[in-house]
């Protein structure tokens, strides 16, 4: 069997390609990477072959997938900046379609599609919201509206064009592992760690622990799903002042997470946004990320429980060995 993963050197990616390298050996395993990412030195040694190419160029995309039999395709854009709109176009719908296209044209057994709990529709009043919830996310939360768009393409090619593919869609993903300090649960660790955390966001939040994450891709790479359904692949249902206190308790730090009304971040996030027309620079928050900021947004894993046989891993263990990651390798050790 010929694996091909895109996306492979963001934070899932360090976590499940060391797997898929052990379960099926060295040679098996290809990374289509962006020119130019870091990439682990060990997988060169596993035998890990990178491809390298843009998801948004099809032809690079065709040449890529060709040959292999299971795609995993994790390659994505998180932004809920206006100034990312082309972008989150090309990468989140084109790019998804170029994986599509490539995948019905070599004969690909399957394709494991990595979504989003953004592509799904939540209930406004905090009830967790299965795969059946209509999307409902208002047209100008961008992330949401492209990973909406992406999923689509995979579904209406499974249902009239016989593409073998099954969708995941994680919740936002916390644990040990993730190698860019820039994350935004990394932030967290960083600003809790650094003494009394004041304050948190008001609304709430799925989240899914890293390593069920790749467990779920490992299994349906190996068959597990039904070809054109989507799974809610979600650990725990925390408000965002408990996700600060719980960092707090596994870092040892007081934290005081009253919450800040949403309108507040969302008029923050739109001067920003206006800042940044005359810096050119990236704002720290946006408009949409404010109004984010106050909403509750639940899911129901029963489906990927059921379907997958997944056990997820206690919030707190998400919480508390992602902690210890960040403190040994961006902090020396040091709590």
């Amino acid at each position: 069997m010929k694996i091909l993963v895109t996306g492979a050197t963001g934070f899932v990616g360090a976590v499940l390609m060391p797997e898929l390298v052990r379960r099926y050996g060295a040679g098996a395993v290809d990374a289509f990477v962006l020119p130019g990412d870091s990439v682990p030195g060990s997988w060169r040694e596993a035998g890990v072959r990178l491809i390298p190419g843009d998801i948004a160029d099809p032809a690079a995309v065709t040449a890529a997938v060709r040959g292999h039999d299971r795609v995993v395709h994790m390659a994505g854009l998180i932004s809920y900046w206006k100034g990312d709109e082309a972008r989150l176009k090309a990468v989140n719908e084109d790019g998804v379609r170029a994986v599509v296209e490539a995948s019905l044209a070599a004969g690909v057994e399957r394709l494991v599609h990595i979504s989003s709990v953004g592509a799904a529709g939540f209930h406004e009043d905090g009830t967790p919201a299965d795969e059946t919830a209509p999307f409902n996310w208002p047209p100008d939360i961008l992330y949401m509206a492209s990973k909406r768009r992406g999923q689509d393409i995979v579904e209406r090619a499974v249902r009239s064009r016989g593409l073998r593919a099954v969708i995941l869609n994680p919740a936002s993903i916390m644990g040990p592992g993730d190698h860019n300090p820039a994350t935004p649960h990394n932030r967290l660790y960083k600003m809790i760690s650094g003494g009394p955390q004041i304050g948190s966001f008001a609304g709430g939040l799925a989240i899914v622990d890293v390593r069920d994450l790749a467990s779920v891709i490992l299994k349906a790479v190996e068959g597990r799903g039904r070809d054109g359904e989507s799974y809610l692949v979600v650990g725990a249902n925390l408000t965002y002042p408990e996700v600060v206190r719980r960092i707090g308790r596994a870092c040892g730090r007081r934290a005081y997470p009253f919450r800040v009304p949403g309108p507040l971040f969302t008029a923050a996030g739109g001067f920003l946004e206006l800042a940044a027309r005359v810096t050119g620079k990236r704002p720290l928050i946006t408009a949409a990320y404010g109004r984010l900021s106050g909403w509750t947004a639940y899911y129901d894993n029963a489906k990927s429980r059921r379907e997958f046989g997944q056990d997820y891993i206690d919030a707190d263990k998400t919480i508390a060995d992602g902690w210890a990651y960040y403190r040994d390798n961006f902090l020396n050790g040091r709590a």
